[in-house]
């Protein structure tokens, strides 16, 4: 019996291991320069954690948990959990979910990106089928920055945000006002509105670029930044400011 020595066992497995990161770096670059780019709001999010480090959640606008109905009953009905292929909606900045398909081939015949989600049954009365489901979609959900870019980041969200909730509450007590006069005098936060002051900035937003598989599969290339591209790499710090688009 021919005995292996430690060192050797080490190395053997440290093999294995960058053997595995490189296959897996091979395959999401492939996966990068292989699919459709397509944008994809999100919301402003700190990107600093203390326990992760420099990271951002990407909280996407349009792509969270959304209800669909399903006019497309076939005789053997939908599970719970089933795959289906739901087809973007194209837009001059930032794709929307449109169409749902039961299968890939129907969803791809539309010539734009396709992209996979799962269906997961909403509430229905005992003994009835459920006329909506909720659609799950599988996409990033982090990425990490180099810590002057976390920091930059943080900055234009956080101005981001306050705009953002200035306009929240214009719009709130502006529709109070005109639809239920006795709520909007007893609005604490509409003591001093005044529809004439409508807050008219432009709000910064944000996007992730994504590429998109034929097979409906995302993986993250880089962020949208208020009309800016910027790509991250594998090789390098995952994004920094000063990227070209």
């Amino acid at each position: 019996m021919i005995k292996v020595s430690f060192l050797a066992r080490a190395a053997i497995g440290l093999a294995v291991i960058l053997a595995g990161l490189g296959w897996m770096t091979l395959s999401h670059e492939t996966a990068r320069s292989s699919g459709r780019d397509v944008i994809f709001q999100t919301n402003p999010v700190d990107p600093r954690d203390v326990f992760f480090g420099h990271y951002a959640i990407l909280n996407y606008r349009d792509f969270g948990d959304r209800d669909v109905s399903v006019p497309w009953r076939d005789p053997r009905g939908f599970q719970n959990g089933e795959t289906v292929y739901v087809a973007l909606t194209p837009s001059e900045q930032f794709e929307t979910p449109g169409a749902v398909f039961a299968t890939l081939e129907e969803a791809t015949a539309t010539g734009v990106p396709v992209l996979k989600a799962e269906l997961v049954e909403a509430y229905a009365p005992i003994g009835e089928d459920p006329e909506v489901f909720w659609l799950r979609f599988d996409l990033p959900e982090q990425y990490f920055a180099d810590p002057e870019t976390a920091i930059a980041l943080q900055t234009d969200f956080e101005t981001a945000n306050a705009m953002q909730g200035r306009r929240d509450r214009w719009e709130t007590c502006r529709d109070l006002q005109q639809t239920a006069p006795d709520q909007f005098e007893q609005s604490w936060m509409c003591e001093d509105f005044d529809l004439a002051d409508e807050p008219r900035a432009d709000i910064p937003e944000y996007g992730v670029i994504l590429s998109v598989s034929d097979q409906g599969e995302a993986v993250i290339k880089g962020l949208y930044l208020d009309g800016r591209r910027l790509y991250d790499s594998l090789t390098g710090p995952r994004l920094t400011l000063d990227n070209d688009p």
